[in-house]
């Protein structure tokens, strides 16, 4: 699954029969697990938007999802 409040990064999302999980194929661990798919989604993109924060305070480049990246 592709979403773009996800900058193009894959989505695996999946019930274990209790919770929905969810989480970037590309990197595993930026994941969120909710009770509904849709609170779920909602709780990665949280987790995303605290990440990419991470990144910018730390003076790192946010990582780019692979079919983003330019070919040289």
């Amino acid at each position: 699954m592709k979403d773009e409040r996800f900058d193009g990064f894959t989505i695996n999302l999946y019930f274990d029969g209790e919770h929905w999980l969810a989480h970037f194929l590309e990197m595993p661990e930026v994941s969120a697990y909710a009770l509904s798919p849709e609170n779920t989604l909602k709780e990665l993109q949280c987790a995303w938007d605290m990440v990419k924060a991470d990144y910018v305070e730390s003076g790192e480049p946010v990582p780019v999802a692979p079919q983003r990246k330019q070919v040289a």
